[in-house]
């Protein structure tokens, strides 16, 4: 798995290149470095670690010499803080995986409240802790002689343990390069539980970015006067994930929150951005605060420090009276809750999966579509067994299924069971293909809406597992199955143009389009020309297909095929509006037109 530092340390006096993640301690002439970052979303760099090698390392017996003159700052009592490695604790696991901080007060008021609510919400679960950087257990283990597990470490562990069932909750803010490393790390192992599901980052969902911001408002308003700038600073990334900055800007903006600002240590906005969007604004002071799950050295050095190049002293130099905030995330209680939410959605996949198969939804087989490539979703048993995205392809009355993989801990996949995977002949194994640096695999499908057994060769275990997959057809376009042109044939809608009431649902639940909108009949064929309450969305995907504005001016103007009528279907909007281009997915309903 990926690390996201570099760096090289040698006995007290220390030699090394660092990212803005590292703290410059100078004592008596001597410079020496200590490793620490605050966060759990994306590091610039890579630390790389032999997977052989790193646990025991870890485990180097501490010595007062090791300890000595490392640190000449407090950061709280280590011994106050639980690591959270104990055996014996049964066969249902709820693994909580942070990237980690030295800071030992930090660590415990923040991670350790998380874990700890954790525990007080599913007491059937033995709650447990890994952290992905192994520069921050090493430095921890080094100087506090206490060791907190790096994530292979942790899986062994449960391994080792006999845990059947591991539900793994990251503390990761969003869905960044970090977070997808951790899901094909773990997916590694697999194999190794009858089950492992997986919770997802704190910014997930867009109900997700409303709990934050009211509990990032809530938490400062009693600074909320009028005159007081409450800026929060993330770390940033140069993933797309970034995106999650500008959404939550422009959710606070719109909500009436003006004051508020967001900025970041390593991507956009940068702290200039965020000075300029201060001044524009009458305000006499400004209080900082980490958009961080814990307060580490981001917030005390980057945020805090009285160093030049500082947020408060930037802050300072422009004029106003600044106070620092030292808290992460974590302390906060309501954001504790949604990570217990995550959670607990994550432990229940596996019953929403069965509802999912065991409904009424009509099986659909090749002989019911036309002859096409589709976009679909599917289900899947296992969230090791992680299928990013599906293309369906329905030609000679056949259906197959080419599903790109979220890890590569797979060789091959058997359309049965894992017994008859076993007695089958490697011929009938499917091997997949690399593309784009993904294992796809190209499988046959009887049906559609349908339990259908898949086993998995694992390449670590050396062994076939059973997995349950469900090929979905809620996605499919109404124009996809035949059916549509027996109704159309019948249909009393004749060509021209007519008006239609128009539904639209998803996003951040601000964006509109007018109501009704023009629909254009044509050889059978419906299109409708939507108008967005916004100038900034420069296309739309439509069963995978992108449309481009009609328009030059004005707001945002597309004329897109209307894939059914009184029936919610799913399109795609890029927008803009943010620091960098965010695709938002909706739904449309249109009213039908007679």
């Amino acid at each position: 798995m990926k690390r996201f530092f570099a760096m090289l340390m040698t006995g007290m006096a220390v030699t090394l290149s660092v990212t803005a993640c590292g703290i410059k301690v100078v004592d008596n002439g001597t410079e020496t470095v200590i490793y620490d970052d605050s966060e759990n979303t994306e590091q610039e760099g890579e630390e790389k670690a032999s997977d052989e090698t790193k646990t025991e390392e870890a485990k180097t017996e501490v010595t007062e010499e090791d300890t000595d003159d490392e640190e000449n700052y407090e950061t709280g009592d280590a011994s106050l803080d639980d690591p959270g490695n104990q055996d014996e604790i049964g066969d249902k696991e709820l693994l909580v995986i942070s990237f980690g901080t030295s800071f030992n007060d930090s660590r415990r008021l923040t991670i350790g409240a998380i874990e700890g609510d954790l525990k007080e919400a599913f007491p059937d679960y033995s709650v447990r802790r890994a952290f992905t950087s192994n520069i921050i257990i090493d430095h921890i283990n080094k100087r506090d002689g206490i060791l907190i597990d790096d994530v292979d470490g942790a899986l062994k562990r449960a391994v080792d343990n006999g845990v059947k069932e591991l539900v793994v909750q990251p503390t990761h803010l969003m869905d960044g390069y970090e977070y997808h490393d951790l899901v094909e790390e773990v997916s590694e192992y697999a194999g190794s539980f009858e089950s492992v599901r997986f919770g997802e980052p704190l910014l997930t969902s867009d109900e997700d970015f409303k709990a934050v911001e009211k509990a990032i408002t809530d938490w400062t308003k009693e600074y909320d006067d009028g005159e007081t700038a409450i800026v929060f600073m993330g770390h940033g990334t140069e993933a797309d994930s970034n995106s999650v900055y500008g959404k939550m800007q422009d959710m606070l903006t719109e909500d009436g929150y003006k004051n508020y600002f967001l900025g970041t240590v390593e991507a956009e906005p940068a702290l200039e951005d965020v000075i300029a969007s201060v001044k524009a604004g009458e305000y006499k002071r400004v209080v900082l605060e980490p958009l961080m799950v814990v307060a580490g050295d981001h917030a005390n050095n980057d945020m805090a420090g009285d160093e030049d190049g500082s947020w408060k002293k930037e802050f300072e130099k422009a004029g106003y009276e600044v106070e620092c905030l030292l808290r992460g995330l974590g302390e906060n209680e309501d954001i504790r809750k949604l990570y217990a939410e995550h959670a607990k959605a994550a432990m229940e996949v596996g019953e929403e999966l069965k509802e999912s198969k065991a409904g009424d939804t009509k099986e659909i087989k090749a002989e019911d579509l036309k002859d096409g490539s589709y976009e679909i979703d599917v289900d899947s048993s296992s969230d090791m067994f992680n299928i990013e995205k599906c293309s369906l392809t329905v030609k000679d009355g056949k259906m197959t299924a080419a599903m790109t993989m979220g890890g590569k801990g797979y060789q091959y996949v058997f359309m049965g069971t894992a017994e008859e995977a076993q007695k089958a002949s490697e011929k009938d194994y499917t091997g997949f293909e690399e593309k784009d640096d993904k294992h796809i695999f190209t499988v046959p499908v009887e049906a559609l809406n349908k339990e259908t057994d898949c086993a998995a060769f694992s390449k670590k275990k050396e062994t076939w597992y059973d997995r349950t997959l469900v090929f979905k057809s809620d996605k499919l376009p109404r124009n996809a199955f035949k059916e549509a042109e027996a109704e159309n044939d019948s249909t009393e809608i004749r060509d021209g143009e007519y008006e239609s009431k128009v539904e639209l649902k998803g996003g951040t639940g601000r964006a509109s389009v007018e109501s009704p909108a023009k629909v254009t009949v044509k050889n059978g064929m419906a299109s409708a020309t939507i108008v967005w309450s916004s100038p900034n969305y420069d296309y739309m995907l439509v069963n995978g297909e992108k449309y481009l504005p009609v328009n030059k001016d004005g707001n945002s103007t597309f004329t897109i095929p209307v894939e059914a009528f009184d029936k919610e279907f799913k399109v795609i909007a890029d927008t803009t509006a943010m620091s960098k281009p965010h695709e938002v997915e909706y739904t449309l309903k249109f009213e039908a037109v007679k």
